[in-house]
């Protein structure tokens, strides 16, 4: 426990949070045959799911910037098929 107090300022706060994330699957890395390692793992899980909700916001508000920056008629006809895409995916 004492490299944690070791470890840079900047990324102190980070990495405690990834072990406090990581420790939530305790039961599941220590029925490992290597739980150190099956616990880099999950904290390497738990930064790719943040990724993929940062890249899923981030991909939303592109979109939402690209259509505010339409025309008006370019607008409605967007809005158009927008609304024909979610119905025929039904």
């Amino acid at each position: 426990m004492r490299w944690r107090k070791k470890v840079d300022k900047t990324i102190q706060g980070h990495l405690e949070l990834q072990i406090k994330e990581s420790s939530k699957h305790k039961k599941a890395y220590r029925e490992s045959y290597n739980p150190p390692n099956a616990q880099i793992w999950i904290a390497i899980a738990n930064l790719s799911k943040q990724i993929h909700q940062l890249n899923s916001k981030i991909n939303y508000l592109e979109k939402e910037l690209y259509d505010a920056q339409l025309p008006e008629p370019k607008k409605k006809q967007k809005k158009a098929a927008d609304l024909v895409e979610s119905i025929s995916q039904l």
